[in-house]
């Protein structure tokens, strides 16, 4: 079925927010499946690694030098922007930054991050592992849209990851060694391209999806007895 991008973002922020994800991060991470999901890359199934987990991923965050790296636990959603923070800071101080965010709980969700960050003047390459395989992606810091490189689907990751590589100078060379032959690759015009489409033709979401985000949001709602309707509550007739 179809649904209007803002209707998606809403169900989604409620699903999150039903699953016990602060507001912060449910609001980013809605934002960030609901762009992939406009872009093609089924943004909805990436919440999935969300919905009943429990908040906080691992990190590592070194720079030029290497030695010890300074890891940390984040309290929130770190996939999603936070890393790249990370890493702008320390890119800032050391010339690179490199963070590692093990057992990421919705690693595809990282590719939002990297368009956040896309048009502020600093070359950030960008990795993560799922089930699908090995992701790259990568921007220059002069586009507003990433350039999605593409999916190793013969890489079989024993854990999902996010790797982000920030360096200081923009005509930096790429950090990662990217293997030939990447499905589904597609270049900063062609992802701004599916979103404007998808702001006029609306999003394609399966039953199954809309049922699963529709009982998470569920547990948020207010019962609706007469009593809490005469106060506004009640769920029972807000399309989702």
């Amino acid at each position: 079925m179809k649904m209007a991008m803002n209707e998606l973002v809403s169900l989604c922020r409620a699903a999150l927010e039903g699953s016990g994800w602060t507001q912060g991060d449910y609001e980013d991470a809605a934002d960030a499946a609901v762009w992939l999901q406009a872009s093609g890359l089924r943004g909805v199934d990436a919440l999935s690694g969300l919905l009943g987990a429990a908040p906080g991923e691992p990190y590592a965050i070194q720079g030029r030098a290497g030695g010890e790296p300074a890891c940390g636990h984040a309290p929130g959603l770190v996939g999603c922007l936070l890393a790249f923070e990370l890493a702008w800071a320390q890119a800032s101080r050391d010339g690179v930054g490199i963070v590692r965010v093990n057992d990421a709980l919705a690693p595809r969700l990282a590719l939002y991050g990297l368009k956040m960050m896309s048009a502020r003047g600093r070359r950030i390459d960008l990795e993560w592992d799922d089930a699908d395989g090995r992701h790259f992606a990568t921007t220059s810091g002069r586009d507003a849209y990433p350039s999605y490189l593409g999916c190793d689907a013969d890489a079989k990751p024993a854990r999902t990851g996010i790797v982000v590589y920030c360096q200081a100078g923009d005509e930096a060379p790429m950090r990662f060694d990217v293997a030939p032959g990447l499905r589904d690759a597609a270049d900063p015009a062609e992802l701004e391209a599916r979103y404007d489409e998808a702001l006029w033709r609306g999003l394609d979401i399966d039953d199954a999806q809309r049922a699963r985000l529709g009982a998470w949001k569920s547990r948020v709602l207010v019962e609706a007895t007469a009593a809490s309707r005469e106060h506004g509550a009640g769920g029972q007739d807000d399309g989702f």
